[in-house]
Parts: C-alpha cells; sequence; structure tokens
C-alpha cells in the first residue's frame, strides 16, 4: 500500500479518535524511498470500517497484528517516490524533488490531510463527543534519511529524522494550528 493511501486512511481514522498512527518516510535516493511504521486501532472499529483488508492490505505491504482489543497495522513499502507516495485521485499527496546535490526536499500536505478536524473544532457537540476518543492517541509522521539538512519539524538527536506530531486531542484546540506542509531537506 502505498504512502498517501496508508495517510489518507491514518489521517481519516485519526480524526475519528480511534487510532495511533506512527509513519516514516526514508529517502534511500535520488528518486527512492522507503516506508515504514504503523496504524493500530481497536478490534471493533476494524469491523466498523469493513475489515482487515480495507485497513491492511498485505499485496501492499502491510502486516497484520490482532490481539482481542487492537489491530496494528505494520507497513514496509520500498520504490521510487512515485511508487511510495502514490495516492489516489484528487487526495494530497507528497511531493519529493531532487535538489541535485545529494538532497531531496519532501513536503506533505498536513492542512489538506486534516482539513476535516476544523468542521469538529467548530462543532461543540461533535467536539464533546469527540474528546474521549482522541485522548491518549497521537499522530507522527516523519522524513529520515543520512542527514537533516533544514526542516519545519523537529530533528532527532542523531541528525537524521525530522518529525511532526501531535496528540489527537488538540485537533479540538482552537488554538491548535497545524502547519500547512511539514517539509525536510534530507540528504541520502
Amino acid at each position: 500500500m502505498r504512502l498517501m493511501k496508508y495517510s489518507a486512511i491514518a489521517a481519516a481514522l485519526a480524526l475519528t479518535g480511534c487510532v495511533d498512527v506512527d509513519l516514516t518516510a526514508t529517502v534511500t535516493g535520488a528518486d527512492t524511498a522507503r516506508l515504514t511504521g504503523y496504524m493500530e486501532v481497536q478490534t471493533e472499529i476494524l469491523n466498523m470500517m469493513g475489515g482487515a483488508e480495507l485497513f491492511c492490505n498485505a499485496e501492499e505491504g502491510g502486516t497484520l497484528e490482532m490481539t482481542d482489543t487492537t489491530a496494528r497495522c505494520n507497513m514496509l513499502v520500498e520504490g521510487t517516490f512515485a511508487e511510495v507516495f502514490e495516492g489516489e485521485p484528487g487526495e494530497p499527496v507528497p511531493t519529493a524533488i531532487d535538489l541535485g546535490n545529494g538532497t531531496v526536499r519532501v513536503a506533505f500536505p498536513l492542512g489538506e490531510m486534516t482539513a476535516d478536524s476544523a468542521e469538529m473544532r467548530n462543532d461543540p457537540q461533535a467536539a464533546q463527543m469527540m474528546g474521549p476518543m482522541l485522548a491518549g492517541h497521537s499522530f507522527t509522521i516523519r522524513i529520515a534519511g543520512a542527514e537533516i539538512v533544514s526542516t519545519n519539524g523537529t530533528i532527532d538527536d542523531g541528525g537524521q529524522s525530522a518529525s511532526y506530531s501531535f496528540p489527537l486531542a488538540e485537533i479540538l484546540n482552537p488554538d491548535f494550528v497545524i502547519p500547512e506542509v511539514f517539509e525536510a531537506v534530507v540528504r541520502y
């Protein structure tokens, strides 16, 4: 499964408060990347979504782990930027541009991916209902490589990945601002 297909599912599920998301896109060359990470959802939500196949497709890089209470889709997808960042028509997709000097600029359109959160925030009933569902869940996306040259995210101690992460309950906070784009220039 491609990154944006996972990201679109993850963002939609995250906004319903029933999933934890942790995805890493590692730039491995001028036009290649590897996606790793997971989405974890409560088992009853998985059944409401239409089952395991829609949540975690083995043919597209997903490996499903089930317990009595949770379903976890571990992801591994490798290929060209076009293959890894492929999305459904009309969905926001990341961009990856080779800058020609051993670096690539990767940009994730977070504002478009989380646009529905404003509707919840502006509806007091929805916000009250969603608050407990969002509590304790988080959304994290990373861009990694040999070295992060610049980013608007948080660089790890080793300087090899940049991340943007937030507790999902924050989407109900009217003062919370999700950046339109999370980006990094990464050396491969």
